[in-house]
């Protein structure tokens, strides 16, 4: 494929993109995975690892905690004269490693999104719209129909010059044990120069094709991670059995280089600070644990194939 249509699609990428879960910033089928400079038209394939080095627990808990994130993700892409779509799912398996009293089990999820984009004929104007849903739980006998996140959006797109975009929307959120919310969908799409590119949403990612071609693309992120699990049956208080839910929550910044090959296959290494984590455990959509931890560092690693 050419870099102009490249181009091209990647702008009809970020007008139709909503926030479906935000998880690491390369592994699956987030907001900048969905537009990440690696993905082209077609299929992708992706596996990505990562390790996060070990964290102190802060205030009153006692340890730290590292973890292993693996993520398989395969997702589908396709543009027409003024629109775009894409569908992806993926499957994430993470082993939280708790040097200490062991607060969540290892975890697994699954995350299915769809985005639309369509720019109106002869006009500035276009739409975008966003349906996803995650499904998490811990590995050794949570529920994963119970740890469900569900999101829909929808928005209008303003477009100038040939490539930059602004969106704007608003999705609604549900979760268990919380009550259903909404957010604004603020996303801008501009192409600084031919190479550099700038996207913001739930955070930011700059972009800067080194080669011209697109083949090794340096990125910078930040951005906001969210993730909710069905824990399994436990004993909460004296005769009070229940299953919770953990949310995570946290603040991440990364820096990458991707290298795409001509036969479609690609690779990528990152680095990424751990600026903020938190685990908030909920039953009747109260919040009966807090844990924090100190800032950590991660690295990881990618491979993907395009066909």
């Amino acid at each position: 494929m050419s870099r102009s249509k490249l181009l091209f699609a990647f702008s009809f990428m970020l007008a139709a993109t909503g926030i479906l879960r935000a998880q690491t910033t390369t592994g699956g089928v987030s907001f900048l995975d969905i537009i990440s400079s690696q993905k082209e038209l077609g299929f992708t394939i992706t596996q990505n690892y990562e390790y996060d080095f070990a964290s102190d627990l802060q205030g009153n808990y006692n340890g730290d905690l590292a973890s292993n994130v693996f993520t398989t993700a395969i997702d589908y892409a396709t543009y027409w004269d003024r629109g775009f779509w894409r569908v992806g799912f993926a499957f994430e398996y993470t082993d939280w490693q708790w040097g200490g009293p062991t607060y969540l089990n290892d975890t697994y999820e699954m995350t299915l999104q769809t985005i639309f984009g369509q720019r109106f004929v002869d006009s500035d104007w276009g739409m975008f719209a966003v349906l996803g849903a995650t499904l998490g739980a811990e590995y050794d006998g949570g529920n994963l129909a119970g740890g469900g996140s569900y999101r829909a959006g929808v928005g209008v797109t303003y477009f100038w010059g040939e490539l930059n975009s602004f969106s704007l929307g608003v999705m609604a959120i549900g979760q268990e044990q919380r009550e259903m919310y909404a957010l604004p969908l603020p996303i801008l799409n501009w192409y600084i120069t031919d190479d550099l590119i700038l996207r913001t949403f739930n955070g930011f990612t700059l972009s800067y094709d080194v080669s011209g071609d697109m083949s090794t693309v340096l990125d910078f992120t930040t951005e906001y991670e969210n993730d909710l699990f069905r824990m399994k049956t436990q004993t909460l208080a004296p005769g009070l059995t229940r299953t919770p839910v953990a949310e995570t929550e946290s603040i991440v910044v990364a820096g990458g280089v991707t290298q795409r090959f001509e036969n479609g296959l690609y690779i990528r290494g990152y680095l990424k600070g751990i600026l903020y984590r938190k685990f908030e455990f909920r039953q009747n959509q109260s919040t009966y644990q807090s844990i924090k931890t100190d800032p950590a560092l991660a690295i990881g690693i990618q491979g993907g194939w395009n066909f």
